[in-house]
């Protein structure tokens, strides 16, 4: 019993609690919130941390991997531009989970507030969005949340500058950042988001999007996470009627990374798009993974993963698409390819699709494979490089997502892979 004991005092969330109970004076919000974050903090203590042993999680063990003794960050100063320097955007920063800097130049109908401002406010309106779930990423994100953005569109708005959200993590630390986007009926909106850093510490953002009938939303994220730090972000996404929400995400280069997202497709015409790219070099766990829920008729939904792994890089991709007997006429259909560039890689896929109407159009398919020795000979016979020549291979496979950026986001964001990439095959030559 003793040694029970021992393990359960140390037990990370044992931790968890304890640290609660230092900081939650500190805690931004009014009245109603304190109790929902008690609530959550119990859902996770009561469930634990992920682990293998969770079926969506069966890739990913946080558990085992989750750093011990970290307080919570303590914010920091104005960020630098990072991967998207000189972009044209309305930009948020977010240094250690305290924003450092809101916009002051938006347009009439786009709001823009840090999210502890507008929890200081006597209103009940973010409210629907800061409740105890059955997810333990969204329950910690909840328990410790001290800031992120929200950011609402006014109906029938097309803002033309995107929206940059810029969080960064450089100490060993926690930071739990919760956003809320809500663009009103007919409204549209590019948001963007950049995750840097590179200290020993776990990152968790959970971001609710609300996309009201006809808003459109493109929405662009690059994880540029660096060395041991651990990245978990969760987004819940609800998609009204002829709505539509068009996702890419490019991720490299942390210790441990996992984006999930689910997404409710609520309306007639709703439609859902996802394509992420990512690269897992020496020591790096990327994980993706989604559920898509068409709960209306003529919906849509599309998803593509493309990535590559070496070294003792692991990618993961899973992606569950349920089809309910209300949605009729629906079409959904998921891909995901990989290259494994080195035996000691990894890389899991798990497509699922759940239908329970008679008449849709859903497939999906997942292939793994090695880079085509014959292309790489063709390429060093005219004269390049190896290792020049594994990257543009890559680079290559991986432009289906890519290509999709439209400019200007394109450019950086590729140059930022092409350094990736030369990290991540330099495991394979």
């Amino acid at each position: 019993m003793a040694a029970l004991e021992t393990k359960t005092e140390a037990s990370p969330e044992s931790a968890l609690v304890a640290l609660f109970a230092k900081v939650r004076g500190t805690l931004p919000g009014a009245s109603w919130l304190q109790p929902l974050r008690a609530e959550a903090l119990n859902r996770v203590t009561r469930d634990g941390l992920p682990h293998r042993r969770v079926e969506s999680w069966k890739y990913t063990d946080l558990r085992n991997k989750f750093p011990s003794g970290l307080d919570l960050a303590s914010g920091g100063n104005a960020l630098g531009a990072g991967v998207f320097e000189g972009l044209k955007a309305h930009r948020l920063s977010i240094a250690g989970g305290e924003v450092s800097g809101v916009p002051d130049d938006v347009p009439d109908g786009l709001e823009v507030l840090s999210l502890a401002e507008a929890l200081a406010m006597p209103s009940l309106f973010l409210r629907q969005w800061l409740q105890p779930t059955a997810d333990a990423v969204e329950n910690l994100n909840l328990a410790f949340a001290t800031d992120g953005a929200l950011i609402r569109v006014a109906k029938g708005l097309q803002v033309k500058l995107p929206v940059l959200l810029h969080s960064s993590l450089n100490e060993a630390a926690m930071a739990h950042t919760r956003n809320v986007i809500v663009l009103e009926e007919g409204a549209e909106l590019t948001l963007v988001e950049l995750d840097d850093g590179d200290a020993a510490g776990l990152a968790s953002t959970v971001t609710a999007i609300s996309l009201e009938p006809g808003a459109r939303l493109r929405h662009l994220r690059v994880t540029a996470n660096e060395g041991a730090s651990l990245v978990v972000r969760a987004d819940a996404i609800a998609v009204a009627r002829d709505a539509e929400y068009r996702g890419i995400v490019a991720s490299s280069g942390a210790a441990l990374v996992r984006q999930q997202a689910t997404a409710r497709l609520t309306g007639a015409g709703a439609a859902f798009s996802y394509a992420c790219a990512y690269a897992a070099g020496e020591a790096q766990h990327t994980d993706f993974t989604l559920e898509v829920a068409h709960e209306a008729p003529h919906t849509t939904s599309r998803i593509v993963a493309k990535g590559v792994a070496a070294g003792t890089g692991h990618g993961v991709v899973q992606g569950r698409v349920i089809v309910k007997p209300a949605a009729q006429k629906s079409d959904s259909h998921q891909m995901s390819r990989a290259l494994l560039l080195t035996p000691h890689a990894e890389i899991d896929q798990k497509p699922e699709l759940e239908i329970f109407a008679d008449d849709v159009k859903c497939g999906h398919g997942a292939a793994i494979g090695a880079l085509d020795t014959n292309q790489l000979f063709y390429l060093r016979a005219r004269g390049i490089p190896e290792n020049e020549a594994r990257n543009l291979l890559v680079a290559a496979f991986l432009g289906e997502v890519t290509e999709r950026l439209p400019e200007p986001f394109r450019e950086p964001v590729e140059a930022w892979l092409a350094t990736r990439m030369a990290h991540v095959t330099r495991a394979a030559s």
